[in-house]
């Protein structure tokens, strides 16, 4: 939903008019803000991600495998490498690391992903109950400093912040039919994900695209 500041009245109100003087609020003036309910555990590109990565580590430790084999036994050695119990403990890589990832997704649970747009760049902050749990299955420790009452009047973990600079933005992907839009920093590599409710995304993404043109 689209905030405003007027500096005449130093309050904000919804949409882009004061609510108090009824002055209109410049683009300076404005910002964009929604959350939005995730499960980390339903994350398609942390799968891809994670899939990808013991698909590596399954061909390197092949490659190293047959490369010491050659080396220390000759022409011989690789395929010698190939038989026994080895291969079948290096393919174990793959069940046994989507075992781990499955469980370190499922303990983390829901989070609340909270999103501020504004003329500097988009902002996040992800927010989870608090719990050591939760909190060592994002590899954090579980710091009784961030907890914060939120306006039902039970607490809530912030877990990160993340800041992206319209400046700093290389490529912007709009992913309407899953209400997300991507903000990279490195084309195609780590993007910033604007998970949007389907009303949030239209004003959304001519927010951005205010600040990102030809990106």
């Amino acid at each position: 939903m689209i905030y405003s500041y007027c500096k005449h009245c130093k309050t904000e109100s919804p949409g882009d008019t004061c609510q108090a003087c009824g002055k209109r609020a410049t683009a300076a003036a404005q910002r964009n803000v929604w959350s939005a309910s995730f499960l980390p555990l339903t994350d398609s590109r942390a799968w891809k991600a994670i899939l990808l990565t013991l698909c590596g580590m399954v061909a390197l430790a092949f490659l190293v495998l047959i490369g010491l084999d050659a080396l220390l036994m000759g022409s011989s050695g690789a395929s010698r490498a190939l038989q026994g119990n080895l291969p079948a403990l290096i393919f174990s890589i793959l069940p046994l690391g989507l075992l781990i990832a499955f469980l370190f997704l499922y303990l983390q649970g829901k989070e609340i992903l909270v999103y501020v747009l504004d003329p500097r760049g988009a902002h996040l902050q992800t927010w989870h109950e608090p719990s050591r749990k939760k909190s060592w299955a994002r590899l954090q420790t579980a710091d009784a400093s961030r907890d914060v009452p939120n306006q039902a009047g039970s607490m809530m973990h912030l877990s990160q912040e993340r800041h992206m600079l319209w400046q700093d933005v290389q490529q912007v992907q709009y992913k309407p039919h899953q209400s997300l839009i991507l903000l990279y920093h490195t084309p195609r590599c780590a993007p910033m994900a604007l998970r949007l409710p389907q009303a949030e995304y239209e004003a959304a993404a001519a927010y951005v695209g205010k600040y990102c043109k030809g990106k």
